[in-house]
């Protein structure tokens, strides 16, 4: 299946009512505060559903899973420390949510993979790469990994997901 048709049917579920009850876990995001110099946009599920319509409409449906559920482990992490929004681990936290959610919406074949893409959507956040830098023999091995070109239309979308919203305090 392509990302078009679960973009759709999560439309229609926020028309009709029926978002918060079929994904909670997505809904719980709503007021989780992130820090605003690298997220304009406001709460965590804003920052999920700008990603979300970065999405490509013809994408593998991993893409768009993997989006959809890449913050739900911020719910569980985000604290406040040292001045700052932070939400250590919550990657990994979320990783361990995805089997259930997916095996609960009927599309349990794909798991593994969206559950990996989750997991590692901070991957370039702890390579501290400089300009001109070689990858380590670890690095170049994960970028061989099967899902590593999907893992990148993942961190995109999530980049791409950053803009403030109208009336938001960053755009005043």
């Amino acid at each position: 299946m392509n990302a078009d048709i679960w973009k759709e049917r999560m439309r229609q579920w926020l028309e009709n009512g029926d978002f918060d009850i079929i994904l909670p876990e997505v809904a719980a995001l709503r007021g989780v505060p992130q820090p605003p110099e690298f997220h304009p946009e406001g709460d965590a599920f804003v920052h999920t559903m700008q990603a979300v319509a970065e999405v490509d409409d013809m994408e593998d449906e991993r893409i768009f899973w993997g989006v959809i559920l890449h913050d739900i482990g911020k719910k569980f992490t985000t604290e406040f420390v040292n001045g700052r929004w932070r939400s250590h681990g919550h990657p990994e936290a979320g990783a361990k949510l995805v089997y259930e959610i997916l095996v609960r919406l009927g599309v349990e074949t794909i798991t593994e993979d969206v559950a990996w893409l989750v997991k590692h959507h901070h991957y370039h956040h702890t390579w501290n790469l400089k300009t001109g830098q070689e990858l380590s023999k670890n690095q170049l091995k994960f970028t061989e990994h099967p899902l590593f070109p999907l893992l990148l239309k993942v961190c995109s979308a999530d980049a791409a997901g950053r803009k403030p919203e109208p009336g938001s305090l960053t755009n005043q």
